[in-house]
């Protein structure tokens, strides 16, 4: 089995580039927290890796269809998960409410620019 230069370094680079793929993809996984995931920027990541797995098949590249394969499934890996994620995600109905309206309903919390009562007891006689 002859395996030329271009060949290992070609096995190297996809090495190399799945390993440093791979913590973001178990982060995700584990955590589904994919907040901070660019969803254009997987969607085309995706795509990009797609047309490198129809190139590596067509020249018959081994470590060009290999890593490619690879790097297409954990990218869309991630890709599905953001896409279920922005489902999920709830909506806070309160974000769009007056502060008063909000403190109407039960937050203890005070409004800034409003004056504040303060109770106290009256002592008996």
């Amino acid at each position: 089995m002859d395996v030329s230069l271009s060949t290992l370094i070609g096995c190297a680079a996809g090495c190399v580039g799945l390993y440093s793929f791979v913590p973001q993809v178990m982060k995700c996984c584990h955590t589904g927290d994919v907040a901070a995931i660019s969803l254009r920027m997987f969607a085309v990541r995706t795509f990009g890796l797609l047309l490198w797995t129809i190139y590596g098949y067509a020249l018959g590249s081994l470590p060009v269809l290999i890593f490619s394969v690879l790097g297409l499934v954990l990218s869309s890996v991630i890709l599905i998960l953001k896409v279920h994620g922005s489902r999920l995600q709830p909506t806070n109905e309160n974000c769009s409410q007056d502060p008063r309206e909000q403190k109407a309903s039960g937050s203890a919390e005070p409004v800034a620019g409003e004056p504040q009562t303060i109770m106290r007891p009256v002592p008996a006689h």
